[in-house]
């Protein structure tokens, strides 16, 4: 282990080799075991923040509550993906570079938007894609432990071959591609070596003005973007020819001579419709103990519940009557602190199911839920809610 840290250290100064070490001093209590397995993990927050030791902790700090929350810790085994989702997203591990940075290929303008959409909620595909960088991030370790010294970065290939208006411009699409990339930044920080932007149209473009506004200059500086030529001799600059697939110009093909590597690329297609959801009927609508609550444009609304006893479960569930809602949890030790997030803001549709949760209250204080509409400046929100209080050993509830 000492080898491997050695030789990430070499190209740093004395001054960021102190502060990479306070860092690790002031949060080592904090980190899991799993996440104490990536051995560039304070040189990567720290970098991020310019060696700012204070935001540099804060930043890392953030991320462990992240990672709880998204239980990313047994992710690679406990987490199933639907099927569609992991069968028809165009998103596979290549090789690694000839700098032992992994390449990773998307093949983003031939998904199948309609049918992505049609067979998996938001949160599903999300969750997807954070599956697949932590499998990317496991891939890294064990790289790394094979050739002796760190490989920490990735090389990212977008084709945008038939990027079409409609892809370009697809709302539920944009927005988890503007969510993505901001915990990305977040919670994955210094990861990209560069990003390879290839066959971009004029609908990239269109696409590319909204992402722009959240990536960060260093980001930004990393993209090469391409149209239909050049890309394939750049690819060949830093991937060797025999581990790039020969559709993107190198020799690599499936054993029967195919230069799509079908058996191990998957490529964008459409998605059967016998994976498609369906509209369910909503039920808590007409509960008789449901609450309805109209949450009007461009504002928010907050449900309290006051714990007096440790150990109890907040319970809820509600759906939408139509469009979406950003929901979060919160608390309070009173009402002069400072809220502490417990989840952090979520985009949640119904279309297709009850949204349900359970928060084990671990502190006496102030538990808010909030449903948070400030985002939509045209629609109001109805929402239809159960929410309660429950100690696992009494079958009474507490509002």
């Amino acid at each position: 282990m000492a080898e491997l840290k050695m030789s990430l250290f070499q190209n740093i100064t004395a001054v960021e080799k102190n502060i990479i070490d306070k860092l690790r001093k002031r949060t080592i209590e904090d980190i899991s075991p799993k996440m104490f397995e990536d051995e560039s993990l304070f040189y990567r927050f720290c970098k991020a923040r310019d060696f700012n030791l204070k935001e540099a902790e804060d930043m890392l700090r953030k991320h462990i509550v992240w990672r709880k929350e998204m239980q990313l810790d047994s992710i690679l085994t406990d987490y199933k993906p639907p099927e569609a989702v992991e069968k028809y997203t165009p998103t596979n591990f290549l090789c690694f570079d000839k700098e032992d940075c992994l390449v990773h290929y998307h093949e983003f303008g031939k998904i199948d938007m309609l049918g992505l959409w049609s067979s998996a909620k938001k949160f599903d595909v999300f969750k997807y894609l954070v599956l697949t960088l932590e499998r990317d991030v496991e891939r890294l370790n064990v790289h790394s432990k094979k050739i002796g010294k760190l490989a920490y970065q990735m090389t990212s290939i977008y084709n945008l071959e038939n990027l079409s208006f409609a892809n370009a411009t697809h709302r539920k699409s944009i927005e988890i591609c503007l969510y993505f990339l901001k915990v990305y930044q977040d919670n994955y920080p210094e990861r990209i070596k560069r990003v390879f932007i290839i066959n971009a149209n004029g609908y990239f473009s269109l696409l590319f003005s909204i992402i722009q506004k959240i990536l960060s200059n260093a980001l930004l500086m990393k993209i090469q973007c391409y149209k239909s030529e050049g890309w394939k001799e750049e690819l060949l600059k830093i991937i060797d020819a025999d581990d790039l697939p020969a559709f993107l110009g190198g020799n690599k093909t499936d054993p029967d001579g195919n230069p799509l590597c079908n058996t191990f690329i998957i490529h964008g297609e459409k998605i059967p419709e016998r994976y498609y959801l369906s509209n369910y009927e909503k039920k808590l609508s007409v509960a008789s103990d449901a609450k309805k609550l109209i949450v009007a444009r461009s504002s928010k609304e907050e449900i309290n519940f006051e714990v007096s006893k440790i150990g109890s479960f907040l319970e809820w569930e509600f759906e939408m009557k139509n469009r979406d809602i950003d929901f979060l949890l919160y608390f309070k030790g009173n009402e002069l602190e400072d809220g502490v997030e417990l989840i952090r803001i979520q985009r949640v549709d119904t279309c297709y199911d009850t949204e349900k949760g359970r928060f084990k209250c671990e502190k006496l204080g102030i538990y808010t839920i909030v449903f948070d509409n400030t985002y939509s400046w045209i629609h109001q929100k109805e929402i239809y809610f159960r929410a309660r209080l429950r100690v696992e050993s009494e079958d009474q509830n507490q509002q």
